[in-house]
């Protein structure tokens, strides 16, 4: 396989620049002057790779929809070997970094302007699908005689917790508040325990 094309890498250190922008202003806030700050050009070049204003907040939607997707596929992997609901509570809050909040954080922004641009609801909401789903099959599989109804709604607030605990952190809240999170996800999963 060649090499990416300048164009494509330029465009995905555009993308970059707007997600960061975006966790500072919100979508409406990041403003071209914003994105060509932090991605170091000049405004008409971001507009360039990637045009309009309404063509810019549906590439970014795209963009984070599939990186939600690709990362929630990834989890899927990841968690293959080592399945269980512990694992999946590890690895989502206690990543080390390895999982960008911003994505998170341009999540909920990006759902906060379905109502300007109607075209972000289907992909946000599918990839949000994709992870659920994730969860749930990671939660039913480690507990395959459990309710499945029960299964799904353990996973959902753990999904939950975490998407939460991620969309606090501009904030810079109390460290309590994601180790409460992390407690609140494993007291959950008991409830899957089987009882004496």
């Amino acid at each position: 396989m060649g090499r990416p094309s300048v164009q494509d890498q330029r465009k995905k250190e555009v993308l970059d620049a707007f997600m960061t922008c975006v966790v500072s202003y919100g979508v409406e806030g990041a403003t071209l002057e914003h994105i060509a700050a932090a991605a170091g050009l000049k405004r008409p070049l971001i507009r360039h790779h990637l045009g309009n204003r309404k063509a810019m907040v549906l590439a970014l939607g795209n963009h984070i929809a599939e990186t939600l997707t690709t990362q929630s596929e990834a989890l899927r992997l990841a968690l293959a070997d080592h399945p269980g609901v512990r694992s999946l509570i590890e690895a989502l809050f206690n990543s080390e970094g390895e999982l960008d909040p911003r994505i998170n954080i341009c999540y909920q922004s990006l759902v906060n302007s379905v109502e300007i641009y109607p075209e972000l609801r289907q992909p946000l909401l599918d990839s949000m699908d994709v992870f659920y789903k994730v969860a749930m099959d990671i939660v039913f599989a480690s507990h395959p005689k459990a309710d499945r109804q029960a299964c799904e709604i353990v996973a959902h607030g753990i999904v939950n917790l975490y998407i939460t605990t991620d969309a606090f952190i501009p904030l810079k809240p109390p460290k309590t508040w994601a180790y409460s999170s992390y407690f609140a996800a494993l007291k959950l999963a008991e409830t899957l325990e089987s009882k004496p």
